[in-house]
Protein backbone atom coordinates (compact mmCIF):
# COMPACT_ATOMS: atom_id res chain seq x y z
CA UNK A 1 0.00 0.00 0.00
CA UNK A 2 1.08 4.06 -0.40
CA UNK A 3 1.63 3.88 3.39
CA UNK A 4 4.62 2.04 3.21
CA UNK A 5 6.29 3.77 0.79
CA UNK A 6 9.90 5.24 1.76
CA UNK A 7 10.15 8.28 -0.69
CA UNK A 8 13.37 8.85 0.71
CA UNK A 9 15.34 6.18 -0.31
CA UNK A 10 13.13 6.10 -3.66
CA UNK A 11 14.92 9.13 -4.92
CA UNK A 12 17.98 6.77 -5.29
CA UNK A 13 16.28 5.61 -8.00
CA UNK A 14 15.57 9.08 -9.96
CA UNK A 15 17.56 9.99 -12.69
CA UNK A 16 19.33 13.36 -12.01
CA UNK A 17 19.60 14.23 -15.64
CA UNK A 18 16.48 13.20 -16.30
CA UNK A 19 15.13 15.64 -13.21
CA UNK A 20 17.25 17.90 -14.85
CA UNK A 21 15.64 18.54 -18.25
CA UNK A 22 12.54 18.12 -16.09
CA UNK A 23 13.05 21.38 -14.52
CA UNK A 24 14.14 23.09 -18.00
CA UNK A 25 10.96 21.87 -19.59
CA UNK A 26 9.21 23.20 -17.00
CA UNK A 27 10.24 26.75 -17.09
CA UNK A 28 12.93 26.80 -14.18
CA UNK A 29 16.54 28.75 -15.15
CA UNK A 30 19.16 27.56 -14.47
CA UNK A 31 21.72 28.65 -12.05
CA UNK A 32 25.84 28.53 -13.13
CA UNK A 33 27.86 27.44 -10.08
CA UNK A 34 31.22 26.16 -9.57
CA UNK A 35 30.46 22.87 -8.03
CA UNK A 36 30.07 20.23 -11.13
CA UNK A 37 28.37 17.68 -9.05
CA UNK A 38 25.00 19.38 -8.49
CA UNK A 39 22.56 21.90 -10.63
CA UNK A 40 20.63 25.02 -9.57
CA UNK A 41 17.50 25.88 -10.40
CA UNK A 42 15.72 28.75 -9.56
CA UNK A 43 11.87 30.04 -10.54
CA UNK A 44 9.85 33.58 -9.97
CA UNK A 45 6.18 32.83 -9.68
CA UNK A 46 4.28 36.36 -8.57
CA UNK A 47 5.97 37.44 -5.60
CA UNK A 48 7.56 34.02 -4.53
CA UNK A 49 10.79 32.90 -4.94
CA UNK A 50 12.16 29.28 -5.28
CA UNK A 51 15.78 27.56 -5.81
CA UNK A 52 16.00 23.69 -6.00
CA UNK A 53 19.56 22.02 -5.95
CA UNK A 54 19.70 18.75 -7.86
CA UNK A 55 22.40 15.95 -6.86
CA UNK A 56 24.25 14.93 -10.04
CA UNK A 57 26.39 12.24 -8.17
CA UNK A 58 25.14 8.96 -6.02
CA UNK A 59 28.16 8.79 -3.95
CA UNK A 60 27.92 12.56 -2.11
CA UNK A 61 26.60 11.16 1.43
CA UNK A 62 23.41 13.49 1.62
CA UNK A 63 22.42 12.34 -1.98
CA UNK A 64 19.20 10.95 -1.04
CA UNK A 65 18.20 14.07 1.57
CA UNK A 66 18.98 16.16 -1.17
CA UNK A 67 17.20 14.51 -3.89
CA UNK A 68 14.06 14.49 -1.79
CA UNK A 69 14.00 18.38 -0.48
CA UNK A 70 14.37 19.12 -4.57
CA UNK A 71 11.37 16.93 -5.04
CA UNK A 72 9.48 18.34 -2.16
CA UNK A 73 9.99 21.99 -3.50
CA UNK A 74 8.93 20.92 -7.18
CA UNK A 75 6.05 19.47 -5.33
CA UNK A 76 4.82 22.55 -3.69
CA UNK A 77 5.26 24.65 -6.61
CA UNK A 78 3.41 22.67 -8.97
CA UNK A 79 0.53 21.86 -5.70
CA UNK A 80 1.09 17.90 -6.46
CA UNK A 81 1.80 15.54 -3.53
CA UNK A 82 5.36 14.41 -3.73
CA UNK A 83 4.15 10.87 -4.64
CA UNK A 84 2.52 12.64 -7.71
CA UNK A 85 5.61 14.04 -8.51
CA UNK A 86 7.60 10.82 -7.77
CA UNK A 87 5.43 8.67 -9.90
CA UNK A 88 6.47 11.03 -12.86
CA UNK A 89 10.35 11.53 -12.21
CA UNK A 90 10.74 7.60 -11.44
CA UNK A 91 8.90 7.21 -15.04
CA UNK A 92 9.75 9.89 -17.17
CA UNK A 93 8.67 10.72 -20.64
CA UNK A 94 5.52 8.90 -19.72
CA UNK A 95 1.25 9.80 -20.40
CA UNK A 96 -0.22 8.26 -17.01
CA UNK A 97 -3.86 7.89 -16.95
CA UNK A 98 -5.35 6.88 -14.43
CA UNK A 99 -8.63 4.61 -13.76
CA UNK A 100 -10.39 5.36 -10.33
CA UNK A 101 -12.96 3.08 -9.28
CA UNK A 102 -15.88 4.82 -6.77
CA UNK A 103 -18.02 1.58 -5.01
CA UNK A 104 -18.30 1.16 -1.40
CA UNK A 105 -15.81 -0.56 0.33
CA UNK A 106 -13.05 0.74 -1.57
CA UNK A 107 -12.45 4.10 0.55
CA UNK A 108 -9.49 2.77 2.74
CA UNK A 109 -7.43 1.62 -0.89
CA UNK A 110 -7.94 -2.28 -0.26
CA UNK A 111 -10.58 -4.15 -3.12
CA UNK A 112 -11.53 -7.13 -3.61
CA UNK A 113 -10.06 -10.03 -5.41
CA UNK A 114 -12.09 -10.12 -8.20
CA UNK A 115 -12.97 -6.75 -8.71
CA UNK A 116 -8.67 -5.94 -8.63
CA UNK A 117 -8.12 -8.55 -11.54
CA UNK A 118 -11.01 -6.93 -13.05
CA UNK A 119 -9.60 -3.72 -13.30
CA UNK A 120 -6.30 -4.41 -14.04
CA UNK A 121 -7.19 -7.02 -17.10
CA UNK A 122 -9.60 -4.66 -18.74
CA UNK A 123 -7.45 -1.80 -17.99
CA UNK A 124 -4.84 -3.56 -20.54
CA UNK A 125 -7.55 -4.45 -22.73
CA UNK A 126 -8.75 -1.26 -22.90
CA UNK A 127 -4.96 -0.02 -24.12
CA UNK A 128 -4.92 -2.95 -26.46
CA UNK A 129 -7.94 -1.98 -28.04
CA UNK A 130 -7.36 1.40 -28.39
CA UNK A 131 -4.03 1.03 -30.31
CA UNK A 132 -5.50 -1.16 -32.66
CA UNK A 133 -8.66 1.04 -33.30
CA UNK A 134 -5.71 3.66 -34.61
CA UNK A 135 -3.68 1.23 -36.66
CA UNK A 136 -5.88 -0.89 -37.84
CA UNK A 137 -9.76 0.72 -37.46
CA UNK A 138 -12.29 -2.12 -37.33
CA UNK A 139 -15.77 -2.83 -35.84
CA UNK A 140 -14.59 -6.04 -34.03
CA UNK A 141 -11.08 -7.07 -33.87
CA UNK A 142 -10.32 -11.03 -33.82
CA UNK A 143 -7.14 -13.24 -34.46
CA UNK A 144 -3.69 -12.11 -33.57
CA UNK A 145 -2.09 -8.77 -31.79
CA UNK A 146 0.60 -7.19 -33.73
CA UNK A 147 3.65 -7.72 -32.70
CA UNK A 148 4.56 -4.24 -31.92
CA UNK A 149 1.49 -3.45 -30.43
CA UNK A 150 2.45 -6.11 -28.21
CA UNK A 151 5.16 -4.76 -27.70
CA UNK A 152 3.89 -1.29 -26.51
CA UNK A 153 1.65 -3.28 -24.24
CA UNK A 154 4.54 -5.06 -22.33
CA UNK A 155 6.44 -1.13 -21.96
CA UNK A 156 3.48 -0.06 -19.64
CA UNK A 157 3.29 -0.53 -15.98
CA UNK A 158 0.97 -0.46 -13.11
CA UNK A 159 1.57 2.58 -10.64
CA UNK A 160 0.38 2.79 -7.17
CA UNK A 161 -2.93 2.92 -5.60
CA UNK A 162 -4.28 6.15 -3.96
CA UNK A 163 -6.06 6.41 -0.39
CA UNK A 164 -9.40 7.25 -0.43
CA UNK A 165 -10.43 5.13 -3.66
CA UNK A 166 -8.93 2.56 -5.60
CA UNK A 167 -6.73 3.74 -8.36
CA UNK A 168 -5.09 2.02 -11.26
CA UNK A 169 -2.49 4.90 -12.15
CA UNK A 170 -1.11 2.98 -15.82
CA UNK A 171 1.78 4.27 -16.49
CA UNK A 172 2.48 4.81 -20.48
CA UNK A 173 6.52 5.11 -21.75
CA UNK A 174 6.47 7.20 -25.24
CA UNK A 175 7.27 4.79 -28.29
CA UNK A 176 6.41 5.09 -31.94
CA UNK A 177 5.58 2.81 -34.61
CA UNK A 178 8.51 3.66 -37.49
CA UNK A 179 8.23 3.54 -40.83
CA UNK A 180 8.00 -0.43 -41.39
CA UNK A 181 5.07 -0.58 -38.34
CA UNK A 182 8.38 -1.96 -35.82
CA UNK A 183 8.22 -0.91 -31.98
CA UNK A 184 11.03 2.17 -30.78
CA UNK A 185 11.43 3.28 -27.48
CA UNK A 186 11.80 6.83 -26.75
CA UNK A 187 13.66 8.27 -24.01
CA UNK A 188 13.36 11.55 -22.22
CA UNK A 189 15.86 12.89 -24.40
CA UNK A 190 14.22 12.19 -27.51
CA UNK A 191 12.50 15.16 -29.27
CA UNK A 192 9.20 16.69 -27.99
CA UNK A 193 7.76 16.75 -31.46
CA UNK A 194 8.62 12.75 -31.52
CA UNK A 195 7.07 12.74 -28.07
CA UNK A 196 3.84 14.42 -29.26
CA UNK A 197 3.09 12.25 -32.78
CA UNK A 198 3.45 9.08 -30.55
CA UNK A 199 1.66 5.65 -31.09
CA UNK A 200 1.61 6.47 -26.89
CA UNK A 201 0.39 9.91 -26.68
CA UNK A 202 -2.38 8.48 -29.94
CA UNK A 203 -3.43 5.95 -27.96
CA UNK A 204 -3.90 8.05 -24.54
CA UNK A 205 -5.35 11.01 -26.07
CA UNK A 206 -7.93 8.50 -27.92
CA UNK A 207 -8.57 6.59 -25.11
CA UNK A 208 -9.57 9.82 -23.30
CA UNK A 209 -11.72 10.94 -26.67
CA UNK A 210 -13.13 7.80 -26.56
CA UNK A 211 -14.66 7.79 -23.64
CA UNK A 212 -15.79 11.27 -23.68
CA UNK A 213 -17.70 10.53 -27.05
CA UNK A 214 -19.32 7.72 -25.56
CA UNK A 215 -20.54 9.72 -22.63
CA UNK A 216 -21.69 12.35 -24.41
CA UNK A 217 -23.79 10.36 -27.22
CA UNK A 218 -25.47 8.47 -23.78
CA UNK A 219 -26.46 11.42 -22.19
CA UNK A 220 -27.97 13.22 -25.50
CA UNK A 221 -30.04 9.71 -26.38
CA UNK A 222 -27.74 9.11 -29.37
CA UNK A 223 -26.69 5.28 -28.79
CA UNK A 224 -27.38 4.49 -32.15
CA UNK A 225 -24.43 6.92 -33.72
CA UNK A 226 -22.01 5.19 -32.10
CA UNK A 227 -22.65 2.60 -34.89
CA UNK A 228 -21.70 4.75 -37.22
CA UNK A 229 -18.48 6.07 -36.36
CA UNK A 230 -16.10 4.72 -39.01
CA UNK A 231 -12.57 5.15 -39.99
CA UNK A 232 -10.30 7.18 -37.66
CA UNK A 233 -12.93 7.32 -35.38
CA UNK A 234 -13.97 4.12 -34.95
CA UNK A 235 -14.46 2.33 -31.46
CA UNK A 236 -14.24 -1.37 -31.67
CA UNK A 237 -16.48 -3.32 -29.77
CA UNK A 238 -13.14 -4.86 -27.75
CA UNK A 239 -12.86 -0.83 -26.39
CA UNK A 240 -16.62 -1.03 -25.33
CA UNK A 241 -16.13 -4.42 -23.99
CA UNK A 242 -13.00 -3.62 -21.73
CA UNK A 243 -15.43 -0.35 -20.53
CA UNK A 244 -17.99 -2.56 -18.96
CA UNK A 245 -15.02 -5.05 -17.95
CA UNK A 246 -14.30 -2.06 -15.00
CA UNK A 247 -16.91 -3.17 -12.91
CA UNK A 248 -19.30 -1.21 -14.58
CA UNK A 249 -21.98 -3.80 -14.40
CA UNK A 250 -21.99 -3.28 -10.35
CA UNK A 251 -24.60 -1.58 -9.16
CA UNK A 252 -23.62 1.90 -7.73
CA UNK A 253 -20.41 1.30 -9.08
CA UNK A 254 -18.52 4.56 -10.76
CA UNK A 255 -15.42 4.61 -13.10
CA UNK A 256 -13.40 7.68 -13.73
CA UNK A 257 -11.07 8.31 -15.99
CA UNK A 258 -7.79 11.05 -15.63
CA UNK A 259 -5.41 11.55 -17.78
CA UNK A 260 -2.15 13.14 -16.24
CA UNK A 261 -0.44 14.55 -19.60
CA UNK A 262 3.62 14.00 -19.97
CA UNK A 263 4.50 17.98 -18.54
CA UNK A 264 7.46 18.08 -20.94
CA UNK A 265 5.55 17.17 -23.85
CA UNK A 266 3.10 19.73 -24.72
CA UNK A 267 -0.93 18.30 -24.21
CA UNK A 268 -3.12 17.35 -26.45
CA UNK A 269 -5.70 20.24 -27.65
CA UNK A 270 -9.13 19.35 -27.46
CA UNK A 271 -9.08 16.17 -25.18
CA UNK A 272 -10.84 16.02 -21.74
CA UNK A 273 -8.63 15.16 -18.55
CA UNK A 274 -11.59 13.71 -16.80
CA UNK A 275 -14.52 11.77 -17.49
CA UNK A 276 -16.94 10.02 -15.15
CA UNK A 277 -19.04 6.92 -16.20
CA UNK A 278 -21.47 5.33 -13.67
CA UNK A 279 -23.75 2.38 -13.76
CA UNK A 280 -26.28 4.04 -15.80
CA UNK A 281 -24.33 3.69 -18.84
CA UNK A 282 -23.47 0.07 -18.30
CA UNK A 283 -27.12 -0.86 -20.41
CA UNK A 284 -26.33 1.47 -23.38
CA UNK A 285 -22.73 0.41 -24.03
CA UNK A 286 -24.18 -3.67 -23.89
CA UNK A 287 -26.13 -2.95 -26.31
CA UNK A 288 -24.17 -1.27 -28.63
CA UNK A 289 -21.66 -4.11 -28.07
CA UNK A 290 -24.27 -6.54 -29.11
CA UNK A 291 -25.28 -4.60 -31.84
CA UNK A 292 -21.44 -4.40 -33.16
CA UNK A 293 -20.96 -8.04 -32.74
CA UNK A 294 -24.32 -8.69 -34.68
CA UNK A 295 -22.90 -7.09 -37.41
CA UNK A 296 -19.64 -8.67 -37.41
CA UNK A 297 -21.71 -11.78 -37.25
CA UNK A 298 -22.96 -11.54 -40.56
CA UNK A 299 -18.91 -11.70 -41.94
CA UNK A 300 -17.53 -14.92 -43.86
CA UNK A 301 -14.21 -16.85 -42.02
CA UNK A 302 -12.15 -18.37 -44.65
CA UNK A 303 -9.07 -20.73 -44.09
CA UNK A 304 -6.56 -20.98 -46.68
CA UNK A 305 -3.40 -20.74 -48.16
CA UNK A 306 -2.04 -17.65 -49.79
CA UNK A 307 -1.43 -18.59 -53.92
CA UNK A 308 -0.04 -14.77 -54.57
CA UNK A 309 0.89 -11.40 -53.47
CA UNK A 310 0.67 -8.26 -55.02
CA UNK A 311 2.01 -4.85 -53.39
CA UNK A 312 4.32 -1.84 -54.58
CA UNK A 313 7.72 -2.56 -54.94
CA UNK A 314 9.53 -0.30 -52.36
CA UNK A 315 8.85 -0.65 -49.21
CA UNK A 316 9.36 2.54 -47.30
CA UNK A 317 6.37 3.53 -49.40
CA UNK A 318 4.18 0.36 -49.25
CA UNK A 319 0.27 1.33 -47.37
CA UNK A 320 -1.63 -1.71 -48.93
CA UNK A 321 -1.43 -4.70 -50.45
CA UNK A 322 -3.21 -7.86 -52.10
CA UNK A 323 -3.32 -11.24 -51.93
CA UNK A 324 -5.09 -14.21 -53.71
CA UNK A 325 -6.13 -17.14 -51.07
CA UNK A 326 -7.18 -20.75 -52.10
CA UNK A 327 -9.69 -22.32 -49.52
CA UNK A 328 -12.30 -24.99 -50.04
CA UNK A 329 -15.87 -23.79 -49.62
CA UNK A 330 -18.76 -25.41 -47.54
CA UNK A 331 -19.29 -27.51 -50.47
CA UNK A 332 -15.37 -28.83 -50.38
CA UNK A 333 -14.96 -26.81 -53.80
CA UNK A 334 -11.74 -25.30 -54.04
CA UNK A 335 -12.41 -21.33 -54.43
CA UNK A 336 -10.17 -18.12 -54.23
CA UNK A 337 -10.68 -14.83 -53.32
CA UNK A 338 -8.55 -11.83 -53.85
CA UNK A 339 -8.49 -9.45 -50.43
CA UNK A 340 -6.97 -5.57 -49.74
CA UNK A 341 -4.86 -5.70 -47.12
CA UNK A 342 -3.38 -3.12 -44.66
CA UNK A 343 0.17 -2.68 -44.18
CA UNK A 344 0.53 -4.71 -41.14
CA UNK A 345 -1.53 -7.52 -42.08
CA UNK A 346 0.13 -7.56 -45.43
CA UNK A 347 3.75 -8.04 -43.58
CA UNK A 348 1.85 -11.45 -41.71
CA UNK A 349 0.83 -12.32 -45.10
CA UNK A 350 4.27 -12.57 -46.41
CA UNK A 351 5.33 -13.92 -43.76
CA UNK A 352 2.68 -16.87 -44.04
CA UNK A 353 3.56 -17.47 -47.53
CA UNK A 354 6.96 -17.83 -47.57
CA UNK A 355 6.39 -20.71 -44.33
CA UNK A 356 3.40 -21.72 -46.57
CA UNK A 357 0.98 -21.37 -43.31
CA UNK A 358 -2.61 -21.20 -43.53
CA UNK A 359 -4.04 -18.25 -42.83
CA UNK A 360 -7.85 -17.42 -41.42
CA UNK A 361 -9.72 -14.54 -42.78
CA UNK A 362 -12.67 -13.04 -41.45
CA UNK A 363 -15.16 -9.91 -43.23
CA UNK A 364 -17.26 -9.18 -45.94
CA UNK A 365 -17.21 -11.89 -49.51
CA UNK A 366 -18.27 -10.07 -52.24
CA UNK A 367 -19.29 -12.47 -54.81
CA UNK A 368 -18.69 -11.87 -58.54
CA UNK A 369 -16.56 -13.32 -61.36
CA UNK A 370 -13.41 -12.53 -59.46
CA UNK A 371 -14.57 -12.56 -55.84
CA UNK A 372 -13.07 -10.27 -53.22
CA UNK A 373 -13.33 -9.88 -49.77
CA UNK A 374 -13.51 -7.03 -47.27
CA UNK A 375 -10.84 -7.63 -44.63
CA UNK A 376 -12.19 -7.60 -41.04
CA UNK A 377 -9.54 -9.52 -38.93
CA UNK A 378 -6.66 -11.36 -40.67
CA UNK A 379 -4.26 -13.95 -38.78
CA UNK A 380 -2.16 -17.04 -39.43
CA UNK A 381 -2.67 -20.14 -38.30
CA UNK A 382 0.76 -22.04 -37.06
Amino acid sequence: MIYSIDFLELTEKINPFAFVKYLKDTGWTYYPTKKDYIRVFQLERGDNFYQVTIPMEKILRDYREAMYKAVSIVAEVESKSIEQLMLYLLNPNTDILKIRLDKKGVETGSILFDDAIRMYENAKKLLAATALDIIHPKKYHQGRVDDAILSFLSNCRYGQTEIGSYVVSVVCPFAELDISNGFRQLSIFSEEEECRNSLTRKVTSRLMTNVAIIKKHIDEGEISQLLDLNGDNTISANFYEALVGLNLSSENTGVEFLAEWSPVVTPPANVQQRVMLTHDYYQPIQTTIDKLKEETSKATKIIGRIKKLESSPDVQTRTTGKITVVYLDEAEQRKTVTIKLEKADYDKAIEAHEKGSHVEIIGELLPGKRPTMECESFGIID
